[in-house]
Formats: C-alpha cells, sequence, structure tokens
C-alpha cells in the first residue's frame, strides 16, 4: 500500500479551528430509526440539495443507495440499475455536505478496511466527523442494494439476507464516505460509511469491500452536525433506541 500526501504538509488532516467553520454535516432523521423500519420520507431532494452537494444516504421505502456526487443525486437500484434521481424523490435517512476538501493524499493498493486505517492515522481526532471522496481506479469494487419495500415496512436486519450484491472489476470512479465518532451510535454509523458510483453511471451502491488501484483521497473534517427530524406518526411514536 503506496500512500503520498498532497497539497498539505505531510501528516495531518487540518483541525478546522477556524471563527467560521465550513457548513457541517446534515442528517436527515437517525439511523435508530431508519433500521427499525421508518422508511416513509418527507424531505425531497430539491429540499436536501440546499443542504449539501456530497453525501449518501437512501430513498423513500429503500428505493435504492443514494450517492450525491458533485450535486447530483444518484440512485442504484436492487435491480442493477443506476439513474439520476428527480428533485421531487424522497429520502428517509440521508447525510450530506458542501463538500470542501482540506487535504489531498494519493493512495495505492489498498483494501476498504487499509484504507480506512491509513485515513485515520492522518486525521487530528476520531471525535470529529469527516466527508472524504475517493476518486480513481478499483480493481475490485463489491456493492449492495435492497429492495424497494412497502408499507407495513420491517426491520432493516430481516431484508439483508435478500440484497442484491453487485461486483465491479476494474472499474473507475468515486467514493463517498462519512466517518462519524464513536459517541453517535444510534445516531449515525460510527467509523466510515462509503457509497460507491461508477465514472460511467452504470454502476455503485453501499459499498461492502473494495481494492485500490491508484485512487486520490480528500478529506473534510467537519465540526457542525445538525439533525433534521421526521414528524410523521412511525416516527413519533417509535421507541427509540430500540428495545
Amino acid at each position: 500500500m503506496l500512500a503520498s500526501a498532497g497539497a498539505q504538509p505531510p501528516g495531518r488532516v487540518p483541525p478546522n479551528r477556524g471563527a467560521q467553520p465550513n457548513s457541517g454535516l446534515f442528517q436527515v432523521s437517525t439511523l435508530d430509526a431508519f433500521s427499525s423500519g421508518i422508511y416513509g420520507a418527507s424531505m425531497t431532494l430539491a429540499e436536501l440539495r440546499q443542504h449539501g452537494d456530497f453525501g449518501l444516504g437512501t430513498y423513500e421505502g429503500i428505493d435504492g443507495e443514494m450517492i450525491l456526487v458533485d450535486g447530483h443525486f444518484y440512485q442504484m437500484r436492487f435491480d442493477g440499475t443506476m439513474s439520476e434521481a428527480s428533485s421531487d424523490a424522497r429520502t428517509p435517512f440521508a447525510v450530506v455536505t458542501m463538500f470542501q476538501p482540506q487535504v489531498s493524499l494519493t493512495v495505492k493498493g489498498a483494501t476498504m478496511a487499509q484504507l480506512s486505517e491509513l485515513i485515520d492515522s492522518v486525521l487530528p481526532s476520531k471525535n470529529l466527523f469527516y466527508a472524504i471522496r475517493v476518486r480513481g481506479a478499483f480493481p475490485v469494487m463489491n456493492t449492495r442494494a435492497i429492495s424497494k419495500q412497502f408499507l407495513p415496512y420491517p426491520p432493516l436486519s430481516t431484508l439483508l439476507p435478500t440484497q442484491s450484491l453487485f461486483t465491479y472489476n476494474n472499474v473507475t470512479g468515486t467514493a463517498v464516505d462519512i466517518r462519524c465518532p464513536a459517541y453517535v451510535s444510534g445516531i449515525n454509523q460510527p467509523g466510515h460509511h462509503y457509497h460507491f458510483v461508477s465514472d460511467d453511471r452504470k454502476g455503485g451502491g453501499h459499498a461492502l469491500g473494495f481494492t485500490t488501484g491508484e485512487v486520490t483521497v480528500e478529506i473534510e473534517t467537519l465540526r457542525q452536525h445538525t439533525m433534521w427530524l421526521p414528524a410523521d406518526e412511525p416516527f413519533l411514536r417509535a421507541t427509540l433506541p430500540p428495545q
């Protein structure tokens, strides 16, 4: 595994201590709510786009994996088709930011676990949030997508055995990674969370594992975290965290 520093001095990602921090991370709903089967949605992509141009999530009823890159919402569905989602589509769970990377690294020949460890080694703290963009070649990329669900919605754990699995070989594209601190467990996924979209916009999904060729890793430190919570009956009446 080869890594070299980009524009910033080698060593660490800046901790973003400025008096005017960036836009931060904006989140729709909570992971506990989503995992419990609250897949209804009331925020449109047009509304969500006001809070970020980079991020990940899913669509109403888990109708595909969301990959937000350069302001475009891509939708990877259970049947293996990828398309750009319409602005009136809705989301039950998403995390986005206005991406402004502060440091760039070049990495070659890393697994997903190795890349995550390398990124962690240059972060100023594991107690902050990070938006990370990984662009380049992937000799192997394994992803998943879950079929669209209908009421009454089942818990997420019951759907994983029936998910569609996809393998892409020698593909180029962008992996979106949102890294959250451990103390937000139940609110969001602690650690790294990768979604992927290929450059030809024909493949992607929730990344389960990959191997990189040469990729550029861009990292932004996020020191603000905002949540937008649903007001529908399933969320208001849910027992959170689940018992």
